[in-house]
């Protein structure tokens, strides 16, 4: 599909809805005249153009033979909540709501490089000689006089890397009395042969944070590393892991519940063939993963207490399970993003409406604000008034049997949320976004795409629980695998 098709296609939906039941109400007030409804119609063009990366106009033949198409306007991952997954063949998927910047990709003139520096940390040297005799004139040279002329490094990892066995021998001795008294084995040696806390932290973290499904992860342990593991065993490592981490998982949850700020998602995730839910609540310091079945409100009260939960902002999408009142979370930040990509949509199917590429233009100045740090409570306030403006404004689509258009429907959502929509605004701290929540829940899908799914809800908490010490690791510049192997240790102290 060629990126003319899909401009065809965000205007064809226009036609179709006259045909529908549609129709365009100029009755609402405005006067509007041929000639500005045309200005308008141009306007609506150029921005759709913009938004999918062209910047030549349509010719009128195009347009003519737009206006006998037969198929709407699509719902992508550029322009709603669907998926990259579940864009149709030839959609891009991933669709940038910042305009070209015309410049070439790549690092730009002027910018600070980098390279790899030598180290420090030498292992070993070798020193290159010239021949023993002068090039030039042939007299023999003394080598004891050789200086260095320079210096150059080979990094290499030493092979072969091999595990170590440690025999672990309970003795007894035999008392004079007659008695027997017998050595204990340490409670982690609890079996003929078992695993040691180094292998354990490196299976949790390849499987956890490099999305290496079993198979291949038992194969790579005994091609590099001469280890016969079973399928079994790295399920069992990771069930030890998630218990080991239980302490640190809790640490995690009660660092979010102490913040200020927080953001909170959720996405689906297949157990078993069947659809669950993997919720994460993360701010600047830590992210908590939590698996569950349901999507509600229970789910977010289940870990968290309503003082936990108030006293905060908390970044988030619509979702209404966020914003009843028995939950507990006082203060809000609507995705941004969110409604950029809606609006997206609607400017798309909806192209004589102004009000979507107005409510565009407000979210866009709003950022800007934010972004020149030009915040405050009378920009919040001029930003507020604006939405009311456009809040108020009659629709120019409405349909014959009364039902809400999609337009309609996003209004009413913005709204609802009328208050949460700018509170970046006054709160330096607070997101425009949840993009950092959604941030935590995508290695998720990226190791559902590899593996296809978890085998066990057991499985998805081993992964949830983790997932959330190495991502948190991560946050505060810690090393993930480090992090594992000293829990691991620690454990068996």
């Amino acid at each position: 599909m060629t990126g003319m098709q899909l401009v065809k296609f965000a205007w064809v939906n226009y036609f179709l809805d006259l045909c529908r039941g549609m129709k365009k109400n100029f009755n609402t007030g405005l006067e509007k005249s041929v000639g500005m409804d045309l200005v308008k119609l141009t306007r609506r063009r150029k921005q759709i153009l913009r938004e999918l990366g062209f910047s030549e106009e349509l010719h009128s033949a195009e347009l003519a033979e737009l206006e006998g198409g037969k198929k709407p306007v699509m719902k992508t991952s550029g322009n709603s909540g669907v998926p990259p997954s579940k864009n149709p063949i030839g959609v891009p998927h991933t669709s940038s709501q910042r305009e070209p910047s015309g410049r070439k990709p790549g690092g730009q003139k002027g910018h600070p490089g980098s390279t790899l520096l030598q180290s420090g940390e030498v292992t070993g040297t070798e020193r290159w000689y010239p021949a023993a005799a002068c090039q030039k004139c042939g007299e023999a040279l003394d080598m004891s006089s050789a200086t260095a002329r320079a210096t150059r490094q080979v990094v290499d990892i030493p092979l072969p890397i091999a595990a170590t066995v440690m025999n672990h021998v309970a003795m007894q001795v035999k008392c004079s009395c007659g008695h027997c008294c017998k050595g204990r084995f340490p409670e982690e040696v609890n079996a003929p042969v078992s695993f040691g806390p180094n292998i354990m932290a490196m299976t949790s973290y390849l499987s956890t944070y490099q999305n290496v499904p079993f198979k291949r992860l038992t194969h790579l342990l005994e091609t590099i590393f001469g280890l016969h593991v079973s399928e079994g065993s790295v399920s069992n490592m990771l069930n030890a892991m998630r218990k080991f981490s239980k302490t640190p998982y809790e640490m995690i949850r009660r660092k979010v519940a102490a913040g200020k700020v927080a953001g909170a998602d959720e996405t689906g995730i297949n157990v078993n063939g069947k659809n669950n839910w993997l919720w994460a609540f993360q701010n600047d310091v830590a992210t908590f993963l939590a698996f569950d079945k349901g999507r509600s409100r229970n789910v977010i009260n289940s870990h968290f207490t309503r003082e936990e939960l108030g006293n905060k902002v908390w970044v988030t999408d619509r979702l209404p399970a966020y914003f009843m009142a028995d939950v507990g979370m006082e203060d809000h930040q609507v995705c941004v993003a969110h409604l950029l990509r809606n609006l997206t949509y609607t400017m798309q199917a909806f192209p004589d409406d102004p009000w979507s590429i107005d409510m565009l233009d407000l979210l866009r100045d709003s950022v800007h604000h934010r972004n020149e740090n030009d915040i405050g409570e009378a920009i919040r306030e001029k930003m507020e008034k604006r939405l009311d403006k456009l809040l108020e404004s009659p629709p120019v689509y409405t349909r014959e049997d009364g039902k809400s258009t999609d337009l309609d429907k996003l209004k009413k959502g913005i709204a609802k949320h009328r208050d949460h929509v700018f509170t970046f605004l006054t709160t330096p701290a607070v997101p425009p976004t949840n993009n950092d929540s959604e941030k935590a829940l995508r290695p998720a899908k990226t190791k559902l795409k590899v593996s296809g799914c978890f085998r066990s809800e057991e499985g998805a908490e081993n992964y949830a629980t983790v997932a959330s010490v190495i991502q948190t690791a991560v946050k505060n510049g810690q090393n993930p695998f480090e992090v594992l192997r000293v829990i691991a240790s620690l454990t068996q102290v």
